[in-house]
């Protein structure tokens, strides 16, 4: 894909609004590394780290900080794992960080164990501003070529369960949103999949492939690879990331941990965050691109910042860094429907 001259325009403006934060504005912490589905678009099946849970007093002191420090800081509890694998788990972590004094927390998930145990009930019962499933098709033959291992009938039953039970229980939170990762495999589906699920209450994200970094075998065709164009990284400026053993990475991204500052174990998320402030926000917003981390220098994952949200005024129904003018990108196919 060759990169329009609009993008480059957008992905100027949001670079425009990169400022320096004091504490991460995002926090994406790895409660689990573990895995329930093996995606065609993502590097988890490439993982060469252990696959584990986070110790739980590991999580007790990154949360507690985070309530003292800056309770408004987004927490995504995980990210490179599915959180539901975790069971009751995970949601007893997601409440002592309510309770330490986080208030602003996202899940992400791929929806595949909605309908295991008590789920439902502690998503709708939980903290949560947003509840993120990642679906990724509409068919029952897309959807389980994309997410392998995934199963149509069960996730679709779930989300739909979800969405029945959220309607009637008059609530506001969690917002639930339906995402899809665009692709070559999936592009032809994306209003069909769009038409679907708003009719039953969710939301729908709309976002480009992401490469992981593009270290391992990930690429994405809405990605351009030869533009000398480039940005300072979004993702890189504010987002923080701490994998299972407390190790901080790059970014959000950094599957692998390809960078390391140091481990959540041993240093504050506020010193963390500093040693990533030297060693990769400020190379990136400098532009001196050849002293940016080695894993930013080959991805390009900077160019899906500004996914297609919906507009919405619920509070917390969006990243800190929403802006509909910079961020409401019209994700397009590069095929029709009719191609």
């Amino acid at each position: 894909m060759i990169m329009r001259a609009e993008t480059e325009a957008k992905l100027l403006g949001i670079e425009a609004k990169l400022e320096e934060h004091p504490f991460p504005p995002q926090l994406v912490i790895e409660n689990t590394s573990s895995c329930d589905q093996q995606c065609i678009h993502c590097s988890h099946k490439e993982l060469q780290r252990p696959k584990r849970h986070m110790s739980r007093a590991l999580w007790n002191k990154i949360v507690e900080e985070v309530g003292r420090e800056s309770p408004s800081t987004e927490i995504w509890p995980t990210f490179y794992g599915e959180a539901l694998v975790m069971g009751e788990e995970i949601w007893d972590r997601i409440d002592y960080a309510a309770q330490a004094g986080c208030a602003n927390l996202v899940l992400n998930s791929n929806g595949g164990l909605l309908l295991r145990g008590d789920h439902i009930d502690r998503i709708l019962n939980s903290p949560l501003k947003r509840f993120i499933i990642s679906v990724d098709g509409y068919s029952k033959a897309v959807y389980e070529k994309v997410r392998y291992l995934g199963e149509w009938e069960r996730t679709y039953g779930g989300i739909e369960e979800l969405l029945r039970r959220k309607a009637a229980s008059n609530k506001d939170y969690p917002l639930i949103i339906c995402q899809f990762s665009l692709m070559e495999e999936n592009e032809h589906e994306v209003e069909e999949f769009r038409k679907y699920w708003q009719e039953r209450g969710a939301e729908v994200k709309v976002r480009p492939k992401l490469e992981w970094t593009a270290t391992g075998s990930i690429r994405s065709e809405h990605i351009d690879h030869e533009t000398s164009f480039r940005i300072a990284c979004p993702w890189g400026n504010n987002t923080m990331a701490i994998h299972q053993d407390g190790s901080v990475v790059a970014c959000a991204v950094d599957y692998e941990g390809m960078l390391k500052v140091g481990n959540a174990g041993e240093f504050s998320v506020k010193e963390l965050w500093a040693r990533l402030g030297e060693q990769l926000r400020r190379p990136h917003r400098e532009h001196r691109w050849q002293d940016i981390p080695a894993v930013c220098k080959g991805c390009r994952d900077w160019q899906t910042a500004g996914a297609e949200y919906e507009k919405s005024d619920t509070p917390g129904g969006r990243p800190f860094w929403y802006n509909s003018e910079l961020t409401d990108f019209k994700v397009k196919p590069l095929k029709s429907s009719a191609s």
